[in-house]
C-alpha cells in the first residue's frame, strides 16, 4: 500500500505537466489510464484511498501558489497557509475518492472491463469534475479539459465546452487501456482513431462569424506589485501610470486596465474620473474599462468593472472568492482574522443578470478575475455579446504557475463561444486571444506594458452557447444508462452460461 501510496504521488505530479506553464498535454491520457487501471485491480475501498491520495498530492502541490497569497502577501502565519491549503485538497480529494470508488464498483458489479471503461469510467470521472465545478461555490482548477487548450480536441469545446474536452480525453484513456490490455485491440485502435480523425474534422468547422470591422484595441498591464498597491506612496504614481497610458492611445476604438486597477473606490476619485473623461475626448478614444472597487447607497463595497466614454456603465463582479473576497465563516473566526490583522472583509456580490456595456453597436461580455474560470456563467451574456473582456490581478499569487494555468482557462471561454478574448491583467498574462483559442499577441509579464493590436467583433452561436453543459451531462446519463442495461444482459447471459 505504501508503495502504491507513492506511487499516487508521482502520478500526481505527472498530472500536473499536462497543464501550463509546462503544457506536456499527453501525460493527462497516461494518467487515467493508470488511475483506471487501479480502479480495476483493486477493491473500491481501496480505490477510493488510492484516487484520494491522488487528488490530495495534485491539489496539495498544484496550488502551492496560495501559500505566496496568504502568507507572503497577506501576512498570515505559515501554519495557516498550509492548513488552509491541506483542508482544500482533501475536500477536492474527496472528488476523486467517490469516482475512484465507483468506478471500481462497477467493475465488480458487471465483472466486465469493456463495459467499466467506456460506459462508466468516463462518465463518472467528468461527472465529478462537473459537480466540483458547482458545489459549494466551484473550484474547476485542474478540469482535466484544460490541459488541452493547445490540442487538436479543442474541437469539441464550441460543442459541449470543456467538459465535453474532459469526456473525450477520459474516454481515450479508457481505449487505450483497453488497446494495452489486449482486449479486442484492434477494434479499439479503430475507435479511438475516429476520435482523433472526427476531431481534425471538427477544427474546419466556423460555429461564428465576424461582425463590421475590426476594432483596435490597447491593453494596459499595469506590474504593480501587490505589497504596494495599496501603499499611500505609491497612491498617485499608481493613478498617474495608467493616467499616462491614456494620454500615449490616440484614435482607439477601446482601452482596457485590469482588475482594481485604481487602488479607491470610484466615489474617492471622482476628480481623476473627470480628467480621465476629457482625455478621452481629446485623444478620440472610443471606450476605456477600468477595474476599480465602487460602493453602493449602503457603503457596500462592490469588485467592479466600470466603463467612460460612449457607454457609461458599471459591472459588479457576481462569483466571489471564497475567503478572498467574502469569507464564509461564524462571526468568532471573522473576530479573530481581524485581531489577528487579517483580511476578514466581505465585499458584495454583483446581480446574476447585468446590462452589457456597449462599443456602439458592439456587445461586451464582461468578466473579472476567476469569474471566467466558470464557462456556464459566461453564457448569460450569450448570443449577444460580439467580445469576451477579462480583466484580473495575479500578482496576489506572485510568480507562480496560477497566472500562466488561469489563462489556459480563459482562452477555453474563448474557444466554447467563437469570440475573441481581450484579457487585461496587472502582473499576469495579458493578451488577445482568437476564436480558436490561439494567442494573437501577449505581452509579458510582471512588468508595466502596453499591448496595442486589433479584434474582430462576433456573432452567432456555438453549440455550447445554446446547450451549455445540458449535452454533456445528457450524453454521460445515456451512456452510463447504457451502460447499465449491457452489464445486466451480460451477466443474465453468464449465469445462463
Amino acid at each position: 500500500m505504501i508503495k502504491k501510496k507513492s506511487a499516487t504521488f508521482f502520478i500526481a505530479l505527472f498530472f500536473i505537466l499536462g497543464f501550463e506553464p509546462f503544457n506536456f498535454f499527453l501525460s493527462p491520457f497516461i494518467v487515467l489510464s493508470l488511475l483506471f487501471f487501479i480502479a480495476l485491480k483493486e477493491q473500491p475501498s481501496r480505490t477510493a484511498y488510492l484516487f484520494f491520495t491522488f487528488g490530495f498530492f495534485l491539489f496539495g502541490f498544484g496550488l502551492y501558489w496560495l501559500y505566496i497569497s496568504i502568507s507572503i502577501i497577506s501576512g498570515a502565519p505559515s501554519w495557516l497557509s498550509f492548513l488552509l491549503i491541506a483542508f482544500l485538497a482533501a475536500a477536492m480529494a474527496t472528488y476523486y475518492s467517490l469516482a475512484g470508488y465507483l468506478i471500481s464498483y462497477t467493475y465488480i458489479k458487471f465483472n466486465s472491463k469493456i463495459i467499466t471503461l467506456l460506459f462508466f469510467a468516463p462518465g463518472l470521472w467528468v461527472m465529478m469534475e462537473w459537480i466540483r465545478g458547482y458545489l459549494f461555490s466551484g473550484f474547476p482548477w485542474y478540469t482535466l479539459g484544460y490541459s488541452q487548450t493547445s490540442s487538436w480536441l479543442t474541437a469539441w469545446a464550441p460543442i459541449g465546452g470543456v467538459y465535453m474536452m474532459s469526456y473525450i480525453v477520459a474516454l481515450s484513456s479508457s481505449l487505450i487501456l483497453l488497446i494495452y490490455l489486449k482486449i479486442k485491440p484492434y477494434r479499439f485502435v479503430a475507435i479511438l482513431s475516429s476520435v482523433c480523425f472526427g476531431s481534425f474534422f471538427l477544427q474546419s468547422i466556423e460555429w461564428t462569424e465576424s461582425k463590421g470591422r475590426p476594432l483596435t484595441a490597447m491593453l494596459v498591464q499595469g506590474g504593480v506589485l501587490q505589497e504596494n498597491k495599496w501603499l499611500r506612496s505609491e497612491f498617485n504614481n499608481t493613478l498617474n501610470l495608467y493616467k499616462d497610458s491614456l494620454i500615449a492611445s490616440e484614435g482607439l476604438d477601446l482601452v482596457i486596465w485590469p482588475e482594481v486597477a485604481i487602488p479607491a473606490s470610484a466615489q474617492r476619485v471622482k476628480s481623476y474620473l473627470k480628467e480621465l473623461d476629457q482625455i478621452i475626448i481629446n485623444k478620440n478614444i472610443q471606450l476605456l474599462i477600468m477595474g476599480i472597487n465602487t460602493l453602493d447607497n449602503e457603503r457596500n463595497v462592490y469588485n467592479s468593472m466600470l466603463t467612460m466614454g460612449v457607454d457609461n456603465a458599471v459591472y459588479h463582479k457576481r462569483h466571489l472568492v471564497p475567503f478572498g473576497e467574502y469569507f464564509p465563516v461564524p462571526l468568532f473566526i471573522k473576530n479573530w482574522l481581524q485581531q489577528m490583522q487579517l483580511p476578514s472583509n466581505d465585499i458584495k456580490k454583483g446581480d446574476p443578470i447585468q446590462v452589457m456595456p456597449k462599443l456602439n453597436d458592439i456587445a461586451i461580455a464582461t468578466s473579472i478575475c476567476f469569474e471566467d474560470i466558470f464557462g456556464s456563467e459566461q453564457l448569460t451574456f450569450q448570443p449577444e455579446a460580439n467580445v469576451l473582456v477579462n480583466i484580473t490581478n495575479n500578482a496576489w499569487f506572485g510568480k507562480s504557475i496560477a497566472s500562466a494555468q488561469h489563462f489556459q482557462m480563459s482562452r477555453m471561454r474563448a474557444i466554447e463561444t467563437g469570440r475573441f478574448l481581450l484579457r487585461t491583467s496587472n502582473t499576469g498574462i495579458t493578451a488577445i486571444v482568437k476564436p480558436n483559442g490561439s494567442i494573437q499577441q501577449q505581452l509579458d509579464p510582471y512588468e508595466h506594458s502596453l499591448l496595442k493590436g486589433s479584434f474582430q467583433p462576433m456573432q452567432g452561436s456555438t453549440p455550447y452557447i445554446k446547450l451549455g453543459n445540458y449535452l454533456i451531462v445528457i450524453l454521460i446519463i445515456f451512456m452510463m444508462t447504457l451502460g447499465y442495461y449491457l452489464g445486466l444482459n451480460l451477466k443474465k447471459k453468464k449465469n445462463d452460461g
